[in-house]
């Protein structure tokens, strides 16, 4: 599915003729007006998923700047899956959002191509201990 509606989210002309082929693939009508609703519902699934995800991540965010009693917080967040890497405009909605609802957190994303979450919990966790290592020599 995750595919499905990727392809469904390209371009305005590519998104509507792969919209055709799926829903060819499914026996289900495929005129222009079915392959517009099937773009116009994928890309409000895929908006709607990265909105949810960033609400997510930026409260963290910003609970983390506050109880540090920081005014700007960066850090770096490990993400991993196929909906982020290959996602046509997931990842941008994702980062616009976080942007929106954390104004005063600069948070980076990096990306953990090991197909599995621990390594991107990993990358993650040695990206903040190299920044933590970073700060405490700069204090010397």
């Amino acid at each position: 599915m995750t595919q499905l509606t990727s392809v469904a989210c390209l371009r305005e002309n590519t998104g509507l003729q792969k919209a055709q082929e799926i829903l060819s693939k499914l026996d289900l009508p495929a005129g222009p007006v079915d392959c517009q609703i099937v773009r116009l519902v994928c890309d409000s699934l895929s908006t709607r998923s990265a909105q949810l995800c960033a609400t997510a991540l930026a409260t963290i965010a910003n609970r983390i700047r506050v109880n540090r009693g920081l005014d700007h917080l960066s850090t770096t967040v490990g993400v991993d899956g196929t909906v982020y890497k290959k996602h046509p405009n997931f990842s941008e909605k994702l980062q616009e959002t976080v942007r929106i609802l954390a104004p005063k957190c600069d948070i980076t994303f990096l990306v953990s191509d090991d197909g599995s979450g621990k390594g991107a919990a990993m990358v993650t966790a040695v990206a903040q201990r190299l920044v933590g290592e970073t700060r405490e020599q700069s204090r010397k």
